[in-house]
């Protein structure tokens, strides 16, 4: 019995002592790390408190290593039914409280809004209406006092593999399309309501989908310059042509349009069976549109 135990005993530490000759002999994926650089050539964006100025390039840096930001690139997954994915390049640069950019000149020349609902919920606008509030609240560092972050995202178009979504697998010099989804985030909007405030804190997001347009390629885009280095390049009025992203603007909203949006969400007492519970409702008072233009480096260094 004790052979057999011992024989037992023995197998599993040589298994053990192969897998770990084997990893340790094999190949490591490399590891990155990532910082984004918000260039001087930046129209309407500079950055701020957290950030560093490196003249060299000349602009300002957020590391993934901050303690107030995170550049997140990545080659998203998303999963449909029937065990169906498709793939995204995604670029991130989230900055939070503690930490802070700046939007400067942003004008907001065609709007429309839900007058029966609370327009213009941000600090420090008091007073003004639409399209004034808007570019009052925009044009300052954020995240703003009371505000919880700021994200900057900028997805590539759908790929039915992850090979054709592979950023890294474009050859130095090519473009690709990409879309803008801004979120300056205030109340929580999707919490409970606690969180809801529908008088300030509002949310604002930015929804653009690139096309072909001058003065690039695209209106929005994404160039790989070097072998560790990618471009970001934004230049959007969120006006483009196909009918789907400007569905009723400015009359009416539609989460499909491209546009800036103003969102908070409210509490109601309703009756459901005889007793009162406070139902959960996301708003949008306001939106409209102006031309947003920023260009941001995301570089890559092996860790």
């Amino acid at each position: 019995m004790k052979k057999y135990a011992f024989l037992k005993i023995f197998s599993i530490a040589f298994i053990v002592l192969v897998s770990l000759v084997f990893l340790l002999g094999g190949t490591k994926p490399v590891q990155y790390s990532w910082k984004a650089v918000i260039l001087d050539s930046s129209q309407n964006l500079t950055g701020g408190a957290g950030g560093v100025y490196d003249p060299s390039y000349p602009g300002w840096v957020y590391k993934d290593s901050d303690e107030f930001a995170n550049v997140n690139v990545l080659v998203r997954t998303w999963s449909q039914r029937g065990n169906v994915n498709y793939y995204t390049p995604l670029f991130n640069l989230d900055v939070y409280t503690g930490s802070q950019i700046e939007f400067k000149n942003l004008q907001v020349p065609s709007w429309g809004e839900d007058s029966t609902l609370n327009r213009c919920g941000f600090p420090n606008t008091q007073g003004l209406s639409m399209p004034f509030c808007f570019e009052a609240f925009l044009n300052q560092p954020h995240p703003a006092f009371g505000y919880k972050r700021i994200l900057l995202s900028h997805e590539g178009m759908c790929c039915a593999t992850q090979e054709e979504a592979d950023f890294t697998r474009m050859a130095i010099g090519d473009t690709k399309v990409m879309r803008l989804h801004g979120f300056i985030e205030g109340q929580n909007i999707y919490g409970d309501c606690a969180d809801s405030d529908p008088y300030n804190y509002h949310c604002l997001y930015l929804r653009a989908h690139g096309w072909a347009k001058a003065p690039g390629p695209f209106d929005i885009y994404l160039k790989r310059l070097e072998t560790d280095v990618w471009k970001i390049v934004v230049y959007t009025q969120f006006d483009n042509p196909d009918p789907t992203y400007s569905q009723g603007y400015p009359n009416e909203f539609s989460y499909s349009d491209d546009e800036i949006e103003e969102e908070y969400s409210v509490c109601i007492p309703e009756k459901v069976k005889n007793r009162t519970v406070l139902k959960h409702y996301i708003q949008h008072p306001a939106w409209g549109r102006g031309l947003i233009a920023y260009d941001i480096l995301f570089i890559r260094s092996q860790q």
